[in-house]
């Protein structure tokens, strides 16, 4: 007999049910509101009894969900995507490792892992080319530009509108903060704006 939509739901959750089981995790089951007795038999059932039981007919199981709980399940999944997305492209931009340990606390192995999934070869750790005096100025009016965002976005945006490689980036602000370069408040900004185009020239 073919299954049904019902049968496959209750197969699959007593099948759920023998596992847990044999993990001895009785409470999990109770909770699901089988008696001791019946667990005791449920602890027996075989992958044929399995498929016996899922094709009767009478419906002795329902399924409920708590939805404010699900919509927390929800919004907590697609931060994770949008962190993950976020990573893969810092990493896709040439982040390096010290900046990725700094905004997500990643390892080593980790950082490797990603580039290795991702396609990129080596292990992306090194010194990162010098800027031109041109880039540097590319860099400073994009970061500028992207203050309001969260660093991390911020690396990227700048990534995204120079094309300059993030481990040059990244080195880059880094000396500007050892420096004192970057402002704290918008009168700071006017003077070290025009304090770095000075030393520029």
């Amino acid at each position: 007999m073919p299954k049904t939509t019902h049968a496959e739901l209750v197969f699959h959750t007593l099948r759920y049910v023998t596992e847990t089981l044999a993990e001895g995790d009785i409470h999990s089951v109770l909770d699901l509101g089988f008696r001791l007795d019946q667990i005791a038999r449920l602890e027996r059932f075989t992958l044929r009894d399995l498929y016996h039981i899922s094709q009767v007919r009478t419906h002795f199981m329902d399924i409920s969900v708590d939805p404010a709980c699900f919509d927390r399940v929800l919004d907590h999944m697609e931060r994770n995507k949008r962190h993950d997305a976020l990573q893969d492209e810092l990493i896709q931009l040439r982040a390096p490792l010290a900046m990725m340990r700094a905004f997500f606390g990643m390892t080593n192995a980790e950082y490797a892992a990603r580039r290795k999934l991702l396609g990129m070869s080596g292990t992306g750790i090194g010194r990162p080319p010098a800027p031109s005096e041109a880039d540097e100025q590319r860099v400073w009016k994009a970061w500028q530009s992207h203050a309001e965002d969260p660093e991390e976005q911020r690396y990227l945006h700048v990534g995204q509108t120079t094309g300059i490689p993030l481990n040059t980036i990244w080195a880059l602000i880094q000396s500007w903060e050892t420096a004192g370069l970057l402002p704290t408040n918008q009168a700071d900004e006017d003077h070290k704006v025009v304090q770095f185009r000075t030393n520029e020239q």
